[in-house]
């Protein structure tokens, strides 16, 4: 059965093929160079790169994956959360394609879709329940998955999103946009502990916007004494990725103990972080929980782990014609 998947919940345009859950082909065109020059993601010109870009991914997608749209059989798209003008691209394309060629369509949850991404390709069973790790630009959650269609969100961020704060802070400290890749690159595992950066907490929510705070002033008191220099910054956002990541990493540990759930899926833009990673595989290794981690390539948002997700919905628990669509920040 091949799936369709559609996705422009924020600055990606990126259509997929899958062949039940094997990624056959996965376009995504990106508009992110265009929203550099303002440091964040401006909707109405994501908007525009959408419209300009869906039909350009879809034919490439259907090249790639050397079939004709008529082989389609199921269309598969992001109808929450991300950016209204966004979403409604994508939605408007699935609707006109699934009229034409006669084919069901269904609307999918981008973030659940994430749950989805490690199943890609068969790579592993889907047992259920297992809990759900999703670190984003927009969204730092945690989830409690008994069924695709029975999910449960147990801890969230309660202001900033961890990839917000990283972006944010890159920007203030003159370091470009988007901040997670370069401040990754910068890290040092010697300055982790350079300084002392802590993230707020209540039970499993957790709050960026302190940290965030405190990497503003500590670049206040090192400008004034004439040491923001490259190598400052430099023990500053290892110091920063550091506390932030470890704080993630620890209160998804206390949801495995809480509710006894051994298995986590691992998903967001913040995955495809290296500390990040292999922090999660140092602990499998040692306690036998297993993180199930997208692969790099799906890490982001994109089509396949999309049409992944929809075709599990379609197949197994009879879902369709879900088109509710919810804006939220992405």
């Amino acid at each position: 059965m091949y799936t369709l998947g559609i996705e422009t919940s924020c600055d990606e345009t990126s259509c997929a093929i899958t062949k039940n859950c094997k990624v056959v082909s996965n376009i995504t065109i990106s508009s992110l160079k265009e929203h550099k020059k303002y440091g964040g993601i401006v909707p109405e010109i994501a908007t525009r790169a959408h419209l300009q870009n869906i039909n350009i991914v879809f034919n490439l997608a259907l090249k790639s994956a050397d079939i004709t749209k008529e082989k389609i059989d199921l269309i598969s798209v992001t109808n929450s959360p991300g950016l209204i003008g966004s979403l409604v691209v994508g939605v408007n394309f699935a609707k006109a394609l699934s009229l034409a060629l006669k084919k069901p369509f269904i609307g999918v949850n981008h973030l659940h879709s994430h749950f989805f991404a490690p199943y890609l390709d068969y790579k592993r069973k889907i047992k259920f329940p297992f809990l759900s790790l999703v670190v984003s630009g927009g969204h730092t959650e945690i989830y409690l998955v008994k069924n695709f269609n029975d999910i449960k969100i147990l801890g969230k961020t309660r202001d900033d999103a961890c990839g917000e704060v990283f972006d944010k802070i890159a920007k203030a400290y003159h370091l470009g946009y988007p901040g997670g890749p370069v401040i990754d690159k910068l890290f040092n595992d010697a300055y982790k502990k350079e300084f002392s950066f802590k993230c707020g907490k209540i039970g499993l929510d957790l709050s960026f916007s302190g940290i965030k705070t405190a990497l503003m002033y500590k670049k206040i008191q090192m400008e004034k004494n004439g040491r923001f220099d490259l190598k400052m910054k430099t023990k500053l956002v290892s110091s920063f990725q550091y506390a932030a990541l470890e704080t993630i990493v620890l209160t998804t540990l206390e949801a495995v103990k809480k509710f006894k759930i051994y298995r986590v899926a691992c998903g967001g833009g913040v995955l495809a972080n290296r500390y990040l990673r292999c922090r999660l595989l140092e602990i499998e290794k040692k306690t036998g929980i297993s993180f199930l981690i997208s692969p790099k390539k799906y890490t982001g948002d994109n089509a396949a782990m999309v049409a992944g997700l929809g075709f599990y919905l379609y197949n197994n628990l009879g879902i369709k014609h879900n088109l509710k669509m919810k804006p939220e920040a992405n």
